[in-house]
């Protein structure tokens, strides 16, 4: 027999309940046999679960829904793209989902998409879902380990009695931690939002992690518009019912994807900003002016006006704008801005936007209506509407008389939602837009709102409305923005008193002040903890226990955070009412008076006088608070108690965060305060000098300390310890006068020892005590350290820089000692010798003289840096004289002048750096001047150098040689002279043969005779240029002077020409040439030349005259005579 998977799941929940206990209870041995045993902490009930079948017969209802994550957060949370598909009832059932482009990075605060995901799914009929109560006793017998649940919100296991657990996977929630609170238990089974919303039983929508190009992007809309419109060009009516029909069911499924919340700190605004790169396209003018502008979206949340500027957090979405790339039919879900914010949206391109808004004066109306139309997923979840995920069609709102407007987006056009205003809407194609939040001073009220919703639903908001309306009221605004942000304040304030109170009124009486902000005049720059039900920042208050010290809460969930009875929680508050109440009249423009807060003209209508029942008869706040301050005084009168002051002080806790009324307790507080600081200050100093009198070696109290106690003109309270106070200091400060006049007398060291004694053993430690130490010590170590010296001066030899830091540190010394006069004429002694080896080292003293100087100071037994100087410059000195005398004794057997002139010129330049005058140095430059010429000499020798350069060596060595060493008898010099007399001769014949011309053969026997001459003479070249030319020109004349030539072997024809210049050469010639045959070739031609034109002319007049018949043989005759020559 076939059992549907609904029978089995009735059955299950059947045996479950009437059948397993008593199994259990019957046969404790027996029961579990052929059974798996259930893990500890584990349910071992039967499972129970829905089967595809049973799911394929759920109704369907045509409503869209779709899980997505929680919105603009301060957690770290990443959006990701998705799709998603399900079946249905009748058919394939319609996924418009929401994703994004590309897979952010996440901020500080994630917002869930504002442009999100429109899913259809099975609406899960209430039949099937039955919800259970679980009983806690039956729980308790089964499963011995329930008492370990912790709540999965407030991760408490406290108050077991209110935890309600899933029918499912068994996690447990307080009824007071769900979204929103529940007050009772519900009947039949409870299954968690997790479960409910689960791919088993595909309810809601699980995002898949996409991310893509916008390429990409565009061609999936390519394909989404063919399937949907094929090739023709649909109208935006047809789009509209188009996708209105797909929600609803009736066309089939639909997949598409929506690049939503795309940070624009990421991936970049389409509005300018000023961090960005100026396109070569746009003059930075331009720039800079839309950088500015208040219609940039990018500046719009700090705006003048804005609330939002003390905000320094860059939250997505609310301070940064956020990017859109939608595609045709994804969609934005109905749903109001974080915190009921204003929004503004702008389209940069593409296809427009479909907008429909709902006026926010009648968003109760929407929801209720929505609550209608969709009962069974707003019992399954009740926060629905805060998640983005479900679409209505328009229509049904209007049926049922909610207003609704709609308005086509164009690009280039803003959209702006006002507070509180739902709206939602679709893409009619590709696009791209840009948007953020922002928030003027009318925001404030609705804000309000916001934050109990935030609350009620338990909702993590995007910052504190608490603190925001705290430092917009501190920072200021203008008149107009007063009227909105006035009621707030008061409103702010009204709540925070009520619940002080009531905390009171329960029994709680601690209360700690919170450290105050940094920097308090900006929002986001510190974070505060939040409460662990309603997970709201607590920024004016909270409530703590020392049982959960990580953990608090808000003011109106203390009965949540522990079990602990009231008296043992702690109220933590930021600020009192009465600076709280000061805000309240400086923003009703009223001057904050320094008495009761509730006698201000704006609260007069609600006068508050809390009281609570104290032994069977009620007593009001503030006459418990008068009480309290007789009670403080009359203790200051009396004798200091610390216990009575503690109590005092524990019990002004219960006062200290209230108004004016209560300044008389915090100034009593102070004072309280301040007593019992001193006067635990007086005994904590006697306590100290009574140990070290005891023991003598506890640690000292200052005297600074005792004196800032005892100098008190009045005291804070009666302390009758303070006169033994008294007495040490008045004889602490005879000591410090000892002390003082002690080392301004300059005492010896015995008179020192001893007063340090008596300071070391007074039971106050001094300031001057470390002075006097100082002193004793520096004293005994300069001593040793004298005694050293003035021992090394008898025995050895003294360190010039010891004596001179003994001699230095006389100065600093307050104590008498004889070992200073022998320091101070030894120093003196030494000075002088050192005085007199600067005066050597300044003036270069002759080597005998340093002899001298040095043999004298050899008997001195103490070391100085001059005399050391001193000794190693005449060390130096005599090894050099010794290496200079080697030199020139080597120096007259040697040829080498080149070895010779190096080994003299290094040592010369060592002498420059020995700082003494010594004999051996002119001769030693002698030599080396004699050195060089003989250098020069011999390479004049042995290369041809011109005749300047012969002369100069000469003559350098006439004028630096004296004839009494016979250098010029020497070989080298007297061939160099003898050269230089041979080229001279040979010079001025030349330039007598160019002066006056000769023949050819004269200049080449010249020529010849310089051929053993190895000096460069200036007139051979010139002479022999003169014989190239020479040679050349008899050259070039031998084509006219050879007997028998033919002309025309040559090539072209001699030019007559050519024969006069070379016949006119000669004259511009140095060497002398005959032109006699070239002047007789010449007249031969020019004798031709004659003939031939006369022979010509005749031949012309024979052709004139037609008469040459009888003359041809003649003229032939004649031609031939002329070729011939």
């Amino acid at each position: 027999m076939h059992i549907s998977e609904c029978a089995k799941h009735v059955l299950a929940q059947l045996y479950y309940e009437h059948l397993y206990g008593y199994e259990k209870f019957a046969n404790p041995q027996h029961g579990n046999k052929g059974r798996k045993q259930p893990r500890p902490g584990s349910d071992d009930r039967p499972s129970v679960s829905r089967s595809q079948d049973e799911e394929s017969n759920i109704s369907v209802t045509g409503e869209m829904v779709e899980e997505v994550t929680g919105r603009k957060r301060r957690n770290f949370s990443r959006k990701e793209l998705g799709r998603g598909t399900s079946h249905g009832r009748y058919g394939r059932v319609v996924n418009i989902t929401g994703n994004n482009v590309a897979s952010a990075v996440a901020q500080k605060r994630t917002r869930r998409n504002s442009d999100a995901v429109v899913t259809t799914v099975d609406e899960v009929s209430a039949g099937v879902r039955k919800r259970k109560r679980r009983k806690s006793d039956a729980a308790s017998t089964v499963f011995n380990d329930e008492v370990d649940q912790v709540c999965e919100q407030c991760s408490s296991g406290l108050h077991g009695d209110v935890m309600l657990l899933c029918d499912r996977c068994d996690k447990g929630w307080h009824l007071y931690c769900l979204s929103p609170p529940l007050e009772r238990v519900p009947p039949g089974n409870w299954y968690c939002s997790d479960c409910l919303n689960s791919d088993r039983d595909c309810f809601g929508f699980i995002q898949r992690r996409k991310s893509c190009l916008l390429e990409t992007f565009r061609r999936f809309d390519d394909r989404v518009r063919k399937r949907w419109f094929g090739q023709r060009n649909p109208s935006r009516i047809q789009i509209e019912k188009q996708f209105w029909e797909i929600v609803e069911g009736k066309a089939g499924e639909l997949e598409v994807m929506y690049g939503s919340d795309l940070d624009t700190s990421i991936y970049g605004s389409g509005f300018p900003r000023l961090g960005d790169t100026v396109p070569s396209s746009m003059d930075l003018e331009t720039w800079q002016k839309y950088c500015s502008s208040p219609w940039n979206l990018n500046n719009f949340p700090n705006l003048p006006g804005s609330v939002l500027r003390t905000v320094k957090d860059k939250i997505p979405g609310v301070m940064v704008p956020w990017l859109y790339i939608g595609m045709l039919f994804s969609s934005f879900c109905w749903h109001v801005e974080d915190h009921c914010f204003y929004s503004i949206n702008y389209l940069h391109w593409g296809e427009p936007k479909c907008w429909y808004g709902v006026p926010g004066a009648k968003a109760n109306a929407f929801e209720q209506v929505m609550r209608q139309a969709l009962p069974d997923l707003f019992d399954a979840q009740p926060d629905l509407l805060f998640h983005l995920v479900t679409m209505l069609n328009p229509s049904i709102l209007q049926a049922n008389s909610v207003p609704v407007y709609s308005v086509m987006q164009e690009p280039g056009n803003f959209i702006i939602t006002f507070p509180r205003s739902f709206h939602g809407g679709f893409n009619l194609g590709l696009n791209c837009a840009e948007a953020v939040n922002f928030a003027p001073a009318d925001w404030l009220p609705h804000g309000g709102i916001g934050a109990n919703l935030y609350r009620l639903y338990r909702k993590a908001p995007v910052l504190s409305h608490e603190e925001l309306l705290y430092v917009v009221a501190k920072n200021g605004v203008d008149a107009e923005s007063l009227t909105h942000l006035k009621g707030e304040i008061k409103r702010l304030f009204i709540n925070e008193r009520r619940r002080r109170v009531e905390l009171w009124i329960n029994g709680t009486v601690k209360s700690s002040l919170m450290l105050p902000r940094i920097n308090p005049n900006f929002i986001g720059s510190e974070e505060d903890p939040t409460c662990i039900i309603c997970r709201q920042y607590l920024y004016l208050s909270a409530v703590s226990c020392n049982c959960r010290l990580s953990s608090y809460v808000c003011l109106e969930h203390w009965k949540h955070l522990c079990e602990c009875s009231p008296k043992k929680h702690c109220l933590l508050y930021r600020h009192t009412l009465a600076e709280l109440g000061d805000l309240v009249c400086e923003v009703s423009l009223v001057s904050p008076q320094r008495d009761n807060v509730m006698q201000n003209p704006h609260l007069l209508n609600d006068v508050y006088v809390p009281s609570k029942k104290v032994k069977d008869h009620y007593i009001l706040y503030r006459q418990l608070a008068e009480d309290w301050v007789s009670n403080s005084e009359h203790i200051l009168q009396m004798p200091f108690v610390e216990r009575s002051y503690a109590t005092a002080l524990e019990e002004a806790e219960q006062f200290l965060w209230g108004d004016h009324a209560m300044d008389s307790v915090r100034n009593i507080t102070v004072r309280l305060t301040k007593a019992m600081k001193w006067a635990l200050g007086v005994r904590k100093c006697l306590s100290k000098i009574q140990d070290f009198l005891k023991d003598g070696c506890s640690e000292k109290v200052n005297y600074v300390e005792i004196e800032e106690l005892v100098a008190t003109k009045c005291a804070p309270c009666c302390e009758p310890s303070l006169t033994k106070l008294q007495a040490y200091a008045e004889e602490a400060k005879l000591l410090i006068n000892e002390v003082n006049n002690a080392l301004s007398s300059f005492l010896t060291v015995d008179k020192l020892e001893t007063l340090y004694s008596r300071v070391s053993e007074f039971p106050v430690k001094l300031t001057e005590s470390s002075t006097l130490f100082w002193e004793l010590s520096s004293a005994k170590s300069w001593l040793k350290k004298a005694s050293d010296c003035l021992e090394q001066n008898k025995l050895g030899i003294i360190d010039i820089d010891v004596l001179n830091k003994l001699k230095s540190e006389i100065i600093q010394l307050r104590v008498l000692l004889p070992e200073i006069d022998l320091i101070s004429k030894l120093w003196k002694d030494v000075e002088s010798w050192q005085t007199r080896c600067q005066l050597y080292l300044q003036d270069f003293p002759d080597l005998k003289e340093l002899e001298g100087f040095l043999l004298a100071a050899d008997g001195a037994n103490f070391s100085i840096p001059e005399l050391n100087i001193l000794k190693q410059h005449y060390s130096n000195c005599c090894s050099w004289v010794s290496r200079a005398k080697n030199i020139l004794r080597k120096l007259y057997a040697t040829s080498d002048y080149h070895n010779a002139v190096e080994e003299l010129t290094g040592i010369l330049k060592e002498a420059e750096l020995l700082g003494v005058k010594v004999d051996e140095l002119p001769i030693v430059e002698k030599e080396l001047k004699r050195s060089l010429c003989r250098k020069q000499a011999s390479e004049a020798l042995a290369t041809v150098m011109p005749m300047e350069v012969v002369e100069e060596i000469l003559k350098e060595a006439s004028i630096f040689l004296p004839a009494r060493l016979h250098i010029e008898e020497e070989q080298p010099f007297d061939d160099l002279s003898r050269m230089l007399k041979e080229a001279t001769s040979w010079e001025e014949k030349a330039r007598l043969i160019l002066e006056r011309s000769a023949s050819l053969s004269e200049f080449e026997d010249h020529m010849r005779c310089s051929e053993g001459i190895r000096v460069i003479l200036p007139s051979k070249l010139h002479m022999k240029a003169e014989v190239d030319i020479a040679k050349l020109w008899i050259d070039k004349c031998q084509a006219y002077l050879r007997p028998g030539c033919n002309k025309l072997a040559f090539g072209d024809f001699l030019k007559v020409d050519d024969i006069k210049d070379l016949i006119n050469q000669p004259a511009n010639l140095k060497v002398i040439l005959d032109t006699s045959e070239l002047n007789s070739v010449l007249n031969n031609i020019e004798k031709w030349e004659h003939s031939s034109l006369s022979l010509l002319n005749n031949f012309r007049a024979l052709l004139h005259l037609n008469s040459i018949g009888s003359t041809v043989d003649t003229l032939q005759r004649k031609l031939e005579e002329l070729q011939g020559c």
